[in-house]
């Protein structure tokens, strides 16, 4: 008996501009997302969970190191762009920081990231304070991103 071996053949539906715009805009993404060689005024750490189709939620939470001490916050957020579910652990640089009383307020931004079980991100926002927080870290689940973002953070003592 002879087996005869069937080849399947798919063919996405990948626009070739569409793929361009979007590797020009993740390369967009990854430079503007990158901190100053400066010292930061402070640093962050946050931990935040974000599920997303289309549209984005997230929520999460964080501590400020400013001037020795360290002070808690809270982070939520809608946005634009991106699908699935993830958390994200990410460490940062703070700009712009001349008071504490500044941190507090709505950041926007841009982020990226791709996570396929383990994966990583980058962001920069900034507050209208003139606040600007780069962010890199680690996300585990499964979820893409690529948008504008808009956070409310605000202190917790």
């Amino acid at each position: 008996m002879k087996t005869k071996l069937i080849r399947l053949r798919m063919k996405l539906p990948i626009n070739p501009a569409l793929a361009c715009f979007a590797a020009f805009v993740i390369g967009g993404c990854a430079s503007t997302t990158t901190a100053p060689s400066t010292p930061p005024a402070a640093t962050v750490r946050i931990q935040e969970w974000t599920a997303a189709y289309y549209g984005s939620a997230a929520a999460g939470k964080g501590t400020l190191y400013y001037n020795g001490q360290r002070h808690h916050f809270t982070i939520s957020g809608l946005g634009a762009g991106g699908m699935g579910g993830q958390k994200v652990t990410a460490t940062g640089k703070v700009y712009n920081l001349n008071n504490l009383r500044d941190f507090a307020g709505t950041y926007r931004g841009i982020s990226g990231g791709l996570t396929l079980i383990e994966g990583k991100m980058h962001a920069k926002l900034t507050n209208g304070n003139g606040v600007v927080m780069y962010l890199a870290g680690e996300t585990e689940g499964l979820a893409s991103s690529m948008g504008v973002q808009a956070f409310e953070v605000s202190l917790t003592h």
